[in-house]
């Protein structure tokens, strides 16, 4: 997507990698110390596919006493097998609107600014053609905006987890991975010598995503020249009292949008019902007329017959 021949390479050689060698590959770019003054780790966002049905994880290494952010966004794989011979229009559009979400990717994880957190929202707005291009895929993903992929973060020297929903084209920003990851807030724990765990769970059983990863090291301490708690910090770690509304919102979501595709389905049977017994209605109105014309038939026939036969015998 990118004119930068070291960032094709690289892309192109993190696709194709199997899983321990997709870490490999990304644990010495994550875990560059930082020195002095600066903040950040300059770095290309990696792309990995997750099949459908499948799952797939990589590990993050973090410096001792420093902490990372972490970008995750989800976007839709034209490598998928099409039951439609016309290919769909936002396949047609992919690479641009691949290009832009890396665009915005290394717009959040590399420009400089007063805070250390990242931003949580995308700092541009896509053209018309790539927000039509979007449009249409949500369109023919029958208006579902979940993704149906997990990111399930965790450290492996202890049972605190955090497993996140995505949304298509909607990032997932989490500042502070350290503090994100810990169950409890006042916990402190050493970061693991084998990395902190970041698996994608595909819950489609017939449509691959895309994961596009970035992470920035930072090496201040958290808390220090941002207010990440305040604008800048994914809003499900905002607090701990949060996490099971946002658990709780989401599931009425996903339970409001089943209500409305089942709404849907019965709006669509009922209006074929409805064709179907007026299309029977009107069979049985035509054959009905057609029984009185037949019987009109035969009596006209029997008075006809009866009348020559009583002449014939002389009986009129």
């Amino acid at each position: 997507a990118f004119r930068d021949p070291v960032y094709s390479i690289a892309t192109m050689v993190r696709t194709a990698m199997p899983r321990f060698l997709t870490s490999m590959v990304l644990t010495p770019l994550a875990g560059m110390l930082l020195t002095g003054s600066v903040n950040f780790a300059d770095g290309y966002p990696m792309i990995m596919e997750i099949a459908e049905s499948s799952e797939r994880c990589l590990r993050l290494n973090i410096p001792e006493d420093d902490d990372a952010h972490m970008v995750f966004l989800s976007i839709p794989s034209p490598t998928f097998e099409q039951e439609e011979a016309e290919t769909p229009p936002w396949i047609t559009k992919y690479s641009g609107m691949e290009t832009y979400f890396f665009g915005q990717m290394l717009e959040i994880t590399t420009k400089k600014r007063k805070k250390i957190a990242l931003p949580r929202k995308f700092p541009g707005s896509p053209s018309e053609e790539i927000k039509a291009a979007m449009d249409s895929f949500i369109e023919y993903f029958e208006g579902e905006e979940k993704a149906g992929l997990q990111v399930k973060l965790s450290n492996p020297k202890s049972s605190s987890t955090r497993t996140m929903e995505t949304f298509w084209f909607t990032p997932i920003v989490i500042n502070h991975l350290r503090k994100a990851v810990r169950a409890n807030a006042d916990e402190r724990e050493s970061s693991p010598l084998e990395g902190y765990s970041a698996c994608f769970v595909n819950t489609n059983p017939d449509f691959p995503v895309r994961m596009v990863v970035d992470s920035v090291m930072t090496s201040e301490e958290f808390g220090v020249g941002d207010d990440d708690n305040v604008s800048s910090e994914d809003a499900s770690f905002d607090g701990a009292h949060l996490t099971p509304l946002a658990e709780q919102l989401a599931e009425s979501l996903s339970a409001a949008q089943s209500v409305i595709r089942e709404m849907n389905y019965m709006e669509r049977r009922e209006s074929r019902m409805r064709l179907t017994a007026d299309s029977i209605n009107a069979r049985v109105r035509y054959f009905s007329y057609i029984s009185v014309g037949v019987l009109l038939v035969v009596t006209y026939v029997q008075v006809t017959y009866l009348k020559r036969y009583f002449r014939k015998k002389k009986l009129l």
